[in-house]
């Protein structure tokens, strides 16, 4: 699943959690949403969230335009007919964050482009923790999609949750989103 995307990640680094997350979809049916969750913890107590079950990860070596590397850090669980994804990336100075709205609205644009009639259903800003965050939901291939995004400086922490038609805002999606907490 990451090999089919990483090619895509290098040219849109803004955007690959969420390209990672629409490309991998939903996987076979039947999920419990009874079970107790697991919190995981990212590099150097850089975020928290929680998750039905602990994530697979996979660290994605990545240069910027200016060819300085970084790494996305990439957390799936694909549980039935569900997927749970983290990403983080701390993104090198030679990109410009400076502009956290800008810069989400990028990621979202070009993510949309996989999604039912090229956009987003809808498209929510707000806040975490005093910072600048997306919070949108839209379609892919009869499966809702929900991606929330965060940018802390030159941090982006992405969670994409897709799922079962109308479970966008489901209590499992709704859970797992309101579960992020930003670290130091």
């Amino acid at each position: 699943m990451i090999s089919n995307v990483s090619g895509r990640l290098r040219r849109l680094p803004l955007a690959a959690g969420l390209a990672l997350a629409l490309a991998a979809g939903p996987a076979a049916p039947g999920a419990g949403a009874e079970e107790a969750w697991h919190t995981m913890t990212g590099p150097e107590r850089s975020f928290t969230a929680e998750l039905p079950a602990a994530p697979k990860y996979t660290p994605v070596k990545m240069r910027t335009a200016a060819g300085t590397g970084y790494t996305i850090h990439q957390y799936v669980l694909e549980r039935g007919d569900t997927v749970f994804s983290v990403q983080l990336s701390d993104f090198p100075s030679d990109v410009n964050l400076s502009n956290a709205r800008l810069s989400l609205q990028n990621g979202l644009d070009v993510s949309a482009k996989a999604l039912e009639g090229g956009k987003w259903a809808s498209v929510d800003w707000t806040t975490l923790q005093g910072w600048t965050a997306v919070d949108a939901v839209g379609v892919k291939g009869g499966f809702a999609v929900r991606s929330f995004s965060v940018a802390k400086g030159q941090r982006l922490v992405t969670l994409t949750y897709a799922g079962p038609a109308g479970s966008a805002r489901s209590d499992a999606a709704n859970r797992f989103i309101g579960s992020l907490r930003l670290g130091p």
